[in-house]
């Protein structure tokens, strides 16, 4: 997610004003500015790896988001799990220090 807000820090930032200001139907409201939010990150190549490695990863975070609208911290340890694969997809040293690390996705 710190790649992402790196890369594509407007985007993200309108997607998560509209959640917050929406969190009963954020699927719905949110969704035009998801997908801006999805364009913008496909296309750098350290997010493109992260995606391609770690597609389950997020699949089952998603999920857990999608399921659990009212109470998205049950979804924290598959997020975890998502920063961790992400965190080793990194192929360069500069990409591994804009990860966060497992402990920080905790905080």
């Amino acid at each position: 997610m710190e790649l992402v807000a790196k890369f594509c820090h407007s985007e993200l930032e309108a997607y998560g004003s509209c959640v917050q200001d929406n969190p009963q139907n954020w699927p719905t409201k949110c969704a035009e500015l998801k997908k801006k939010v999805s364009n913008c990150s496909s296309t750098h190549p350290s997010i493109q790896r992260i995606k391609r490695d770690c597609h389950k990863q997020f699949q089952v975070y998603d999920y857990c988001i999608r399921n659990n609208p009212s109470d998205v911290e049950v979804c924290v340890p598959a997020l975890r799990e998502f920063f961790t694969c992400g965190h080793n997809a990194a192929s360069d040293q500069q990409l591994k220090e804009d990860m966060p690390t497992p402990q920080k996705a905790a905080a």
